[in-house]
């Protein structure tokens, strides 16, 4: 049963992906950038837990996904391969231009959080390796996005190992492993928030360390992969419960209500990781069941396959544009929010363009080996559509 569910193509998926992409694109444009100042600036400050919601809401929809497209006897070499391709390009081309920016420009970004430009944030960040230090300089520094990636290389290491244990769990089990996944991952920032260390801005209610193991640390951001594989195995055995969408709407509204009361660590996105899970099971389940109508449109499945391009790409433009701008703007607000749209509508278009003509054919030649036949796929049923890419 399960090989042939996941036979179904999950186009709303990649949709998702795009709107995902959407509130972390805006908190980084109209809040990181330093574009705005005073309490405007400290106003835009609010859209940062759905920013870190999305991020989290990518690291289960990742392990959804490679499991969703997993198929018994394909080797981890081959998985490796196809994940480098993804990945890795994209990476490199966004951080040569961040290589160029830092190289143009004589001063720090003029940006409340701005990223490290040292031989050990290049070094790091080129390499992945950043998320394993607990230095801001060096997880946040260089191509700042780039930290989810290096969380996504340890994921994907994993990967073949974390599958085979998946699958060797029964049915039945399935619900109980995921509610304590679910469990561990809302406890988290509990723990975070008893880690001491040196402060980090005066605005940023979360110290260095604490920051660093919450939102960065890559063991703690496997939980939130591991409960996307949990989650589409439950589906693929048929044993995901249905869960009404106003229990999830009251499950986040209850959260995103309670965060002033409750330690700053929890606006940092892995708590809501619960219902973030059950809304990607509810967006694939209405496509395997033929109910989703606005999200597998070619548009958005376009915008959502360009969605890692736009992400990766989206930093080095924006402080380039900010660069521009100078370090004391004093802008109007209505010129602030122009520039801003204006380098989103900039960021979009450049993503398909970097998807479609760099992306995607490097992924076409190098991805699979042509030594390597590609496997029967079977014929798409009446409710298939174009696949996701897997998420990144």
């Amino acid at each position: 049963m399960s090989d042939e569910l996941s036979y179904r193509r999950l186009p709303s998926l990649t949709s998702l992906r795009f709107i995902l992409a959407c509130p972390v694109i805006w908190y980084h444009v109209s809040y990181v950038s330093g574009i705005f100042d005073g309490s405007l600036h400290k106003s835009l400050a609010i859209v940062s837990p759905f920013a870190a919601g999305a991020v989290s809401a990518f690291f289960i929809l990742s392990g959804f996904v490679v499991t969703w497209v997993y198929r018994p006897g394909d080797r981890p070499a081959s998985f490796w391969r196809r994940r480098w391709w993804k990945i890795v390009p994209n990476h490199l081309l966004a951080w040569t231009a961040t290589l160029v920016l830092f190289a143009v420009a004589a001063e720090q970004m003029p940006m409340p959080s701005p990223p490290g430009d040292g031989t050990a944030a290049a070094v790091t960040n080129l390499f992945l390796v950043q998320d394993w230090v607990p230095d801001y300089h060096l997880y946040s520094g260089f191509n700042t996005p780039a930290w989810s990636i290096s969380c996504e290389v340890f994921f994907y290491a994993l990967f073949p190992a974390l599958i085979l244990v998946a699958r060797k769990i029964p049915a039945q089990r399935l619900r109980p492993v995921w509610a304590a996944l679910a469990g561990v991952i809302v406890l988290i920032p509990l723990v975070s928030a008893a880690i001491p260390g040196p402060e980090l801005y005066d605005w940023l209610p979360i110290n260095e360390r604490s920051l660093w193991f919450v939102y960065i640390f890559p063991p703690v951001r496997l939980l939130e992969f591991a409960l996307g594989i949990v989650t589409a195995r439950l589906i693929q055995t048929s044993t995901w419960p249905r869960i009404r969408r106003r229990y999830l709407g009251i499950f986040l509204f209850v959260l995103f209500a309670a965060l002033p009361s409750l330690p700053p660590q929890y606006a940092m996105g892995s708590a809501a990781a619960p219902a973030l899970a059950v809304m990607i099971a509810r967006t694939a389940l209405a496509d395997i069941e033929g109910r989703s109508r606005r999200l597998p449109r070619p548009a958005l499945i376009l915008l959502g396959e360009s969605s890692y391009a736009l992400y990766i790409t989206h930093a080095p433009l924006m402080m380039a544009a900010r660069y521009l701008v100078g370090p004391d703007p004093d802008l109007a607000p209505w010129v602030g929010f122009a520039w801003v749209l204006g380098v989103i509508a900039v960021a979009i278009p450049l993503s398909v363009v970097v998807y479609r003509y760099f992306e995607l054919p490097l992924m076409r030649r190098w991805s699979r080996s042509r030594r390597t036949p590609t496997p029967p796929q079977p014929q798409p049923s009446s409710t298939s559509a174009p696949a996701p890419a897997s998420s990144t």
